[in-house]
């Protein structure tokens, strides 16, 4: 065998098997965070990764020794660690999402004359990351940026409600009843509201004066995000929200890879 050759091998090979490695702990990095809230045990994680349990151990092992991930030694589940909320609480302070949806955002804004709202699903709430501005400028609506707000208070906010069981929001609305009474928000009216956006795939809401339409989709393999594109209720025509729902579905399937709500994932 030539010289070359020889020395490539030892430099190739080892870091094709690193790779795999990473790759491995990635996926089960991405498993750990869908069942965050309730945690994971070891044979879930094998069963659903394809791995051996012997290298899912090895793995997941090494995520709780950097932090990554945490084990339970009551229930023996696993979750994600400290060390992955650091990460995520990092990257909000220049979120990728902004940067990979802001040219879409403004196209849309531009086509529509009107105002479009990212936000992100973050527990009971919703978190606005960025407003991209219409044809006229409102800072009311700019005020809204890094906003957190409760889950169904807001257009696009209420098209991520519509995405939980219907057993998780009457545990939601008994969580928040109080906040939610004090802004006149009963628990019929929000049903109301996420029924109509299950049965159109989009939330379409006018209230306070203001109108507009919200498309979910998911933000990458454990996560739920919304774009929202809002105006006074005065220059919303109710037949023209499913023609601005379909132009939002166009932009993020440019973006994202979209799934219709109730569709299996591509």
């Amino acid at each position: 065998m030539p010289l070359s050759q020889q020395s490539q091998r030892p430099q190739t090979e080892p870091a094709v098997r690193g790779a795999q490695s990473i790759e491995r702990a990635a996926q089960l990095l991405r498993l750990l965070g869908q069942h965050h809230v309730n945690g994971v045990s070891l044979q879930t994680l094998t069963d659903v990764s394809g791995l051996d349990r012997t290298t899912t151990y090895r793995i997941v092992t090494a995520l709780v020794e950097a932090g990554l991930a945490v084990r339970n030694p009551q229930t023996k589940l696993y979750r994600l660690g400290v060390e992955s909320m650091a990460l995520g609480t990092v990257s909000m302070q220049a979120p990728p999402l902004v940067e990979q949806f802001l040219p879409m955002m403004k196209q849309l804004a531009r086509q529509t004359g009107e105002h479009v709202f990212l936000v992100v699903r973050s527990g009971d709430y919703s978190h606005c990351l960025h407003v991209e501005e219409g044809e006229t400028p409102s800072p009311e609506f700019v005020k809204n940026r890094n906003r957190m707000r409760l889950l169904g208070m807001g257009i696009p906010s209420i098209a991520l409600l519509a995405e939980l069981p219907d057993e998780e929001i009457s545990a939601h609305y008994a969580r928040h009843a109080n906040e939610y009474g004090h802004r006149n928000l009963d628990e019929p009216r929000l049903r109301r509201w996420v029924r109509q956006t299950r049965e159109l795939g989009y939330a379409q809401v006018a209230a306070q004066g203001l109108s507009g339409v919200g498309v979910s989709f998911p933000m990458g393999s454990c996560a739920t995000a919304a774009i929202g594109i809002v105006t006074v209720a005065s220059k919303m025509p109710r037949g023209h929200g499913a023609a601005l729902a379909a132009l939002s579905r166009r932009h993020l399937e440019s973006v994202v890879r979209y799934t219709e709500p109730g569709a299996p994932s591509r």
